[in-house]
């Protein structure tokens, strides 16, 4: 299959899961809701783990999975975290530059290099994400950028644009080593095992959990579910097409949140937003195109 295709539906299960993410934290705290999800994901992701024959896990691969794992644990916290203490029109912007930051560390990294008409193309999906989730209609074009000096939300999101810049080469390298989704499987593992520790601990210290409801636990299964079909199509995606432009065309999860949104929410500034998404269409169209 293309990797264009599967990178696409990386960015709609990507949408999908944070918006029942941030849906669900109304309620319960980050490490909570992050236990939750990465369970349920990983028992979906488990059969398809199994199906697969593993290349040998050798030293090198341990040592970079030692060095992507904890990156991607602080990388879920701050995102979650995020989204949470601050409004989205001033941190999910931010998550834009995660495109162009793919340029550089794919160049150190992995030597991967974009072509002219790539590198338009990631400018341009870059720009129109930034656009598509800022609120024009109410706050300046400069707000999220200005946020991170005054707001920890912003600061936390653009740490995460970054580490996800850096974290989606390493995994690439990754799964050239070992294999993708055997790769995915372990590392969603890992992010479990952690978020739990940490989740009983803070449970145990008196940290508040809301009463599962069938709605709730509803929303987590569907989460799970969509955040295991994320996983498992990014790093599909990733070992097929260089890193930018996987990066580039997930970020099409901007889109579909809005659209989300938009449908369900009865979010408003649907004329900005469908200028963001018009200048992310295009940005995609040169990188396919190159």
């Amino acid at each position: 299959m293309n990797w264009f295709f599967i990178a696409l539906t990386c960015a709609f299960s990507t949408a999908c899961c944070d918006a029942l993410s941030k849906y669900i934290m109304r309620d319960n705290d980050e490490w909570i809701t992050g236990t939750a999800i990465l369970g349920i994901s990983l028992v979906f992701m488990l059969p398809v783990f199994l199906s697969c024959e593993c290349k040998p896990f050798t030293p090198e691969v341990a040592a970079l999975f030692a060095v992507v794992l904890p990156l991607e644990i602080v990388a879920y916290y701050l995102f979650l975290s995020s989204i949470r203490m601050a409004a989205l029109s001033l941190t999910v912007p931010l998550l834009a530059f995660t495109p162009v930051l793919t340029i550089a560390s794919s160049a150190l990294i992995l030597g991967e290099k974009v072509s002219t008409a790539g590198a338009i193309g990631i400018s341009l999906v870059t720009v129109g994400a930034y656009i598509l989730n800022g609120n024009l209609a109410n706050q300046s074009f400069w707000a999220p950028i200005r946020a991170l000096f005054s707001h920890p939300g912003s600061r936390r999101m653009f740490l995460v644009a970054v580490i996800w810049a850096v974290t989606s080469s390493l995994g690439k390298k990754g799964v050239l080593l070992y294999d993708p989704i055997p790769f995915s499987f372990l590392l969603v593992a890992g992010d479990l095992v952690i978020f739990a520790l940490i989740a009983v601990f803070r449970v145990h210290r008196g940290t508040a959990v809301k009463q599962m409801t069938k709605s709730t636990l509803g929303l987590l299964f569907t989460a799970g579910v969509f955040m295991a079909g994320a996983e498992l199509t990014h790093f599909v995606a990733v070992s097929m097409a260089p890193v930018a432009y996987m990066i580039s065309v997930k970020r099409l999860s901007l889109v579909f949140g809005v659209l989300l949104g938009w449908i369900f929410f009865g979010e408003r500034n649907v004329v900005y937003r469908l200028a963001g998404a018009s200048t992310m269409v295009c940005g995609v169209f040169f990188m396919y195109s190159s």
